[in-house]
């Protein structure tokens, strides 16, 4: 096994001996997500994660190597709770006696406000992930999720879908609308996003065309 096939088994933050410690640990990681969502992976330093947290760096290095594994151990922290907003999101009781086309609208519009919450710290992950196979993998493991929630809520209006495959059109819808959604909260750059009324706007379209997309009966182009 290569060192670096080794490295991705193992866990990145290393058991607690205390439930003291754990909770130490706890303030940590949320002193590093606040640090994230407000000066993004560029501006993440132990040093600053130490000051807020009220924990030496001697303690945290206790539990982690160094700066990047305690990026990733924050990184599981936030997406357990992603998973949590995932589930709500796709939730069916939510959509119950709703058809395809206010579904398709809701569901856009819920996809966007939960971009929107979380985006710089979604950001800083997304930037970091360039550099990081260990970050890039639980992110994508985490969008995937999100794939398959989506697609099995748009699937259960299979007979309102006119696609010719109604697999493929909703997965399509999905990764059209999220690629469109992160770019517009410039996710993956350093950058300024749109403003209110632009992502608004542009929710809005996304809506729209998915319905159209599902809805049209020559969803195939190639017939």
């Amino acid at each position: 096994m290569t060192s670096s096939a080794r490295r991705s088994t193992q866990p990145v933050a290393r058991a607690p001996k205390q439930e003291r410690s754990q909770k130490s640990f706890d303030r940590v990681l949320d002193s590093s997500l606040e640090l994230l969502a407000e000066r993004g992976y560029a501006g993440f330093a132990l040093t600053e994660v130490s000051r807020r947290s009220g924990v030496s760096t001697g303690s945290i290095y206790v539990r982690v190597d160094g700066k990047d594994d305690l990026l990733r151990a924050a990184q599981e922290r936030f997406l357990e709770k992603m998973a949590g907003e995932h589930a709500r999101l796709t939730d069916p009781e939510r959509y119950e006696g709703k058809n395809l086309v206010q579904v398709v609208g809701e569901l856009v519009s819920g996809l966007a406000t939960m971009l929107l919450r979380n985006a710089r710290v979604l950001g800083a992950f997304q930037q970091r992930a360039v550099s990081d196979p260990l970050v890039a993998r639980a992110g994508k493991a985490s969008y995937m999720d999100l794939v398959g929630r989506f697609s099995q809520l748009l699937l259960g209006h299979r007979d309102e879908i006119a696609h010719s495959d109604p697999e493929h059109a909703v997965v399509s819808c999905f990764q059209v609308a999220y690629a469109t959604l992160a770019r517009t909260l410039a996710l993956d750059v350093s950058q300024d996003a749109a403003e209110d009324h632009e992502l608004a706007a542009i929710t809005e379209d996304l809506g729209l065309m998915c319905i159209a997309f599902l809805t049209w009966p020559g969803g195939d182009a190639t017939n």
